[in-house]
C-alpha cells in the first residue's frame, strides 16, 4: 500500500467516524434543538431590545451618525482584520486533531486537501456568528434608526460577515505565507491606529472605513463600501489556496492547547481557559522588568510582589488594558448619548481587563501546594492582592472616564465621570476575583451533592456560577444608566450627579461584600460543610432509630 493510499484510508476512517458519531443523534432531535436555540435567542434579544426603551435619533443626530458612524465601526473591522492577521502569523486560525497532524500533514502529499476542509468548516461557523451578531446589533439599533428596521438588520448582518471575512482571509493568509509575527503586529497596529485617528475627524480616511459604510446603507449609500468586501473576499481565496504553506509545529503547538482549552470550557475553568489563550498567542512574560525593583527588603511584600509581576507584563498586555479602558469609554458615550444597551459591552470589556489585572492573585490560586508555607491565612493572602488590582483597574476606568469627558457629542458630566471611575473599577473588579476564587466546579462537595439530589439545582447553579461575575461588572455602569435617565428627564447637571451617586453607593456596599467574601470564603464554605455533615449525621441517626422500631415491633 503506497503513501497515499493510506492517508485516503485515514481519511475515509475519520469520516466515517465522524459520520457515525452524527448519525448517533436522529436529524429531527438535531434540528429541534437548533429550532429552539434559535428562537430562544430571538425572543431574548427581541424583548430586551424593546425594554430599554431608546429614543430614536433626531435629524442631526442622524447626521453624526452619518458623517462619523463609518469611521467608528471602520475600527471594528480594522480590530478583526489586525487580530485575525497576528493570529495567522503564530500559527492560527486552524486546530486540528492530533492524528491529523502527526500523520496526514506529515505525509508526502499536498497538505491543502487535508487543511482545505477544516478550514471550510471552521469559515462556515465563524459566518453563522458574524450574521448572528450582526444581526442582533442591527436589532438594537433600529430602535433608533427611522424607518426601515429590516434593511438596518440586514445590513448590520452583512457587516458581521464581513468583519469575520476579513479577520478569517487574513487569518488563513498570514499562517499560509507565514508572515512574520513582528510585522503582523505593526501592520495590525498602523491599520488600527489609522483607524482610531480617523474616527477623531483628525486624519485622512481609513481604509476600514469603508467596510463601515456598509453598516449605514439604509441611510447612505455608499458604493465605496464594496471595496472591503472585494478585499476579504480576495484574502479568503488568497488565504485557501496558500493554506498548505501552515507550520507543522505552529499547528502541532496549536492542537495540543486548543484540545485543552475545550476540555477547560467544558469544567468552566475561566482560569485555565485565561492561560491556554495566552499560551496560544505566545503573551509570555518579559525576560526583564520594565523597571527594575528596588532591593531592599519591601515593607509589604504582597503589594510588592505584585507589582514586580506588573513590571514583567508583555507590551501587548498594557496595551490591552489601555485599549480596554478607551473602549470602555467609547461604549459610555454611546450609552449616555441614548444607546443604552451599549453598558453591557463597556462593562464586558472592563470585566476582561479586571481578569488582567487579578493575574498575581490568580498566581496563588494556582499554587496552592506554595500558599501553605506562607504565615498567613489562604482569605488574608487573597485579600492583600486587591490593591494592587484596584489600581490597575483605575486605571482602566481612568481612561474610560477621560475618553467619555472628551468635549462633543455623548460627553459625559463630570461628577458621574468621577463616580463612574469608581464603580467601574471596583465591580468588573469583583466579578473577576469571583470568576477567579470559585474556579471550575467542586466535584464532591456539599453544593454538587446537592446538584445530584436535585438536577433542577445544577442548571440553575451552572447559570448563576457563570453569569454573577458579569453582573458585577456590568452593574458598574449603573450609574451612568441613573444618570442618562436624569439627563433626559430633567437636563440638569446637579439631578445627574444626585441620580448617579444614589446607584454608586449601594454599588460600593457590594463590591465591600465581595471583598469580605474574598477574605472568608473558606471559613464560610467550611462552615457549611459541617452543616451538611451534621444534617447527614442527624438523618441516618433518625433512619437507623426508625430501622430499630420496626424491628421492634415485628
Amino acid at each position: 500500500m503506497t503513501v497515499e493510499d493510506s492517508v485516503a484510508v485515514l481519511s475515509e476512517l475519520r469520516r466515517a467516524r465522524r459520520k457515525q458519531r452524527i448519525t448517533e443523534i436522529h436529524w429531527i432531535d438535531a434540528f429541534y434543538q437548533v429550532y429552539v436555540t434559535g428562537v430562544v435567542v430571538v425572543v431574548a434579544v427581541v424583548l430586551l431590545s424593546g425594554l430599554v426603551g431608546d429614543q430614536q435619533l433626531t435629524a442631526a443626530e442622524l447626521l453624526d451618525v452619518k458623517d462619523h458612524g463609518p469611521a467608528f465601526l471602520g475600527i471594528i473591522a480594522a480590530l478583526g482584520f489586525g487580530v485575525g492577521f497576528r493570529s495567522g502569523s503564530r500559527g492560527g486560525p486552524l486546530a486540528l486533531e492530533a492524528p491529523d497532524v502527526r500523520h496526514v500533514l506529515l505525509a508526502p502529499v499536498d497538505r491543502g486537501v487535508a487543511l482545505r476542509g477544516p478550514a471550510l468548516r471552521q469559515l462556515r461557523f465563524l459566518a453563522l456568528c458574524g450574521v448572528g451578531g450582526g444581526a442582533a446589533a442591527g436589532q438594537l439599533a433600529m430602535r433608533r434608526m427611522p424607518d426601515k428596521p429590516a434593511a438596518w438588520i440586514a445590513c448590520a448582518a452583512a457587516f458581521g460577515l464581513l468583519v469575520i471575512g476579513l479577520y478569517f482571509g487574513a487569518a488563513l493568509t498570514a499562517s499560509g505565507l507565514r508572515i512574520r509575527p513582528w510585522i503582523a503586529t505593526a501592520v495590525s497596529f498602523v491599520l488600527i491606529a489609522w483607524s482610531v485617528v480617523d474616527a477623531s475627524g483628525r486624519g485622512p480616511t481609513a481604509p476600514f472605513t469603508f467596510a463601515g459604510a456598509l453598516a449605514i446603507w439604509p441611510l447612505h449609500v455608499d458604493p465605496l463600501a464594496a471595496i472591503p468586501i472585494i478585499v476579504a473576499v480576495a484574502l479568503l481565496v488568497i488565504g485557501f489556496r496558500q493554506v498548505s504553506g501552515t507550520s507543522l509545529e505552529s499547528a502541532e503547538r496549536r492542537t495540543s492547547l486548543v484540545g485543552q482549552l475545550k476540555f477547560a470550557v467544558t469544567l468552566q475553568d475561566l482560569r485555565t481557559v485565561l492561560v491556554l489563550r495566552r499560551q496560544l498567542a505566545m503573551e509570555l512574560p518579559r525576560n526583564r522588568p520594565w523597571i527594575r525593583a528596588a532591593k531592599r527588603r519591601p515593607h509589604f511584600p504582597v503589594w510588592h510582589r505584585g507589582w514586580r509581576g506588573v513590571l514583567r507584563w508583555p507590551a501587548a498586555r498594557i496595551l490591552r488594558l489601555l485599549g480596554f479602558g478607551a473602549i470602555a469609554g467609547l461604549c459610555v458615550r454611546g450609552a449616555y448619548a441614548g444607546t443604552t444597551p451599549l453598558v453591557v459591552l463597556a462593562g464586558l470589556v472592563l470585566w476582561f481587563a479586571a481578569l488582567d489585572a487579578v493575574e498575581a492573585m490568580a498566581q496563588d490560586i494556582d499554587h496552592p501546594g506554595l500558599q501553605t508555607t506562607f504565615p498567613v491565612e489562604k482569605g488574608d493572602l487573597m485579600v492583600r492582592h486587591l490593591p494592587a488590582s484596584i489600581v490597575l483597574t483605575v486605571v482602566a476606568s481612568g481612561i474610560a472616564a477621560g475618553v467619555a469627558l472628551v468635549p462633543g457629542g455623548g460627553s459625559i458630566p463630570a461628577g458621574v465621570a468621577g463616580m463612574l471611575v469608581v464603580t467601574m473599577a471596583l465591580l468588573p473588579l469583583a466579578g473577576a476575583a469571583v470568576s477567579v476564587l470559585q474556579g471550575a466546579p467542586e466535584v464532591g462537595g456539599i453544593a454538587d451533592q446537592i446538584s445530584m439530589m436535585t438536577p433542577e439545582v445544577a442548571g440553575a447553579r451552572t447559570l448563576f456560577r457563570t453569569a454573577w461575575p458579569v453582573v458585577l461588572a456590568v452593574a458598574g455602569t449603573l450609574p451612568l444608566v441613573a444618570a442618562q435617565r436624569a439627563h433626559i428627564a430633567e437636563k440638569m447637571i446637579t439631578s445627574e450627579a444626585q441620580a448617579a451617586q444614589s446607584v454608586a453607593a449601594p454599588l460600593v456596599l457590594v463590591a465591600l461584600l465581595v471583598g469580605a467574601w474574598v477574605k472568608y470564603r473558606e471559613p464560610i464554605h467550611a462552615w457549611f460543610r459541617e452543616a451538611a455533615e451534621q444534617a447527614t449525621l442527624q438523618r441516618e441517626q433518625r433512619a437507623g432509630g426508625a430501622r430499630e422500631e420496626t424491628d421492634d415491633d415485628e
